[in-house]
């Protein structure tokens, strides 16, 4: 099976992008710089929703991908350890950094405010399991959906591969929208509204469902290469536009969300792959950092607002890039690659007894939420990787 891996680069580049461009301007808002306006701070807010929902499309494609060229002895075993040593680490390693220096977007992002609880909460990535208690810093709040979504990922890898037509994926996907409307009723609890996702993440196994079914060489693609960035863009655009200023836990944007991951999702099969290397090379840069980018860039962003007021604008989002770079590229090489690595030896040793040989590479997209996520034009399952979160969103 093979896939557009520079596309997949181009996905996930331009959604760890649109959650930081819209806490720059939030953030922006909050320190003072511009005024607020409710028009821009909506559109901004679909925007770095938007994002996090291609996340999860795109992160569950890859992992199902990954499972795919994965030996089946211990198949969901070694899975779980590999995205345990994936999310976890820099997870920990920025709500540390946040606790000791304060440089959080959330007014109860702090040691005093959070407690025992919150920060144990945070760390294990179940805070969304209570609504009490707050994420550490805004990104967060998409990984406890994506960690769970690992736990089931493994179940809805056999039952694709017991019953592999393409109609039983379109049926989970249509069960999980209705369920997703139902359960955002305004009569209904609000702890049902966590219904709105799976359909995004159903949305990806679609995608793999579709790749499945083409050819070691499949033939040319039906849609140019060069229009996958517009289209991804398009998309982003016309979330916004339909949605507008309905809540996402509206039915109404529950119903609309779903069907744009499900639009995604065909789509992806559809590009030839991207080979304008102005774009590609680029994004590939940014998939690879993209969860360190996703989580790093909240303390960046308010260290050079807090710590740097006197900045003009302009140098002030120099000084923020760089500073989010460097500790995204930092970060993957003293943290995020060690223990991936780490992860992969710990997988391998699982499946040892049964299986001589590596498991088949992966491709850089494949880092997430976490989103997650490294560069382009490798193949599955080498080095895994959100906001998202989803990181994310």
């Amino acid at each position: 099976m093979k896939t557009n891996y520079a596309n997949l680069d181009v996905l996930r580049s331009l959604a760890v992008l649109s959650v930081v461009a819209a806490h720059w301007r939030v953030e922006g808002v909050a320190f003072h710089l511009w005024a607020y306006d409710p028009g821009i701070n909506q559109l901004l807010h679909n925007l770095s929703y938007t994002g996090v929902m291609f996340f999860f499309v795109h992160t569950c494609l890859v992992l199902m991908l990954s499972m795919h060229r994965a030996p089946a002895i211990h198949r969901g075993s070694s899975f779980l350890v590999r995205r345990a040593f994936r999310i976890y680490p820099l997870c920990w390693a920025t709500i540390f950094l946040v606790l000791t220096t304060g440089l959080t977007d959330q007014p109860d992002g702090t040691v005093h405010a959070m407690g025992w609880h919150g920060i144990v909460a945070n760390l294990l990535l179940v805070q969304n399991m209570a609504r009490s208690i707050p994420s550490v810093i805004g990104p967060l709040w998409s990984l406890p959906w994506e960690v769970q979504m690992y736990l089931v990922l493994p179940l809805f890898f056999f039952v694709l591969r017991r019953f592999a037509g393409r109609p039983v994926v379109f049926a989970l996907w249509l069960g999980a929208v209705l369920l997703a409307i139902a359960a955002t009723q305004p009569s209904m609890p609000r702890l049902l509204h966590a219904a709105i996702f799976p359909p995004m993440f159903i949305a990806g196994m679609v995608a793999f469902k579709l790749l499945e079914g083409q050819r070691e060489q499949p033939s040319r693609a039906a849609l140019p290469a060069w229009a996958w960035p517009l289209f991804v863009a398009g998309l982003f655009a016309v979330q916004g536009g339909i949605v507008g200023w309905h809540s996402f836990e509206s039915s109404y944007a529950a119903g609309v969300n779903a069907c744009i991951c499900l639009v995604l999702a065909l789509a992806i099969p559809q590009f030839g792959e991207l080979k304008v290397g102005w774009i590609a090379h680029p994004a590939a840069q940014v998939a690879k950092y993209s969860y360190g980018i996703y989580l790093l860039h909240v303390p960046a962003l308010v260290f050079v607002f807090r710590y740097l007021p006197q900045l003009p604008l302009a140098l002030k989002l120099i000084a923020f890039i760089t500073l989010t770079a460097l500790l995204s590229f930092v970060s993957f090489h003293l943290i995020e690659n060690p223990l991936i690595r780490q992860g992969k030896r710990l997988a391998e040793r699982v499946q040892a007894p049964h299986v001589s040989g590596l498991i088949d590479p992966v491709p850089s997209s494949a880092v997430p939420a976490t989103y997650p996520v490294a560069g382009s034009g490798q193949r599955l399952c080498g080095r895994l990787s959100v906001f998202g979160q989803a990181g994310e969103k």
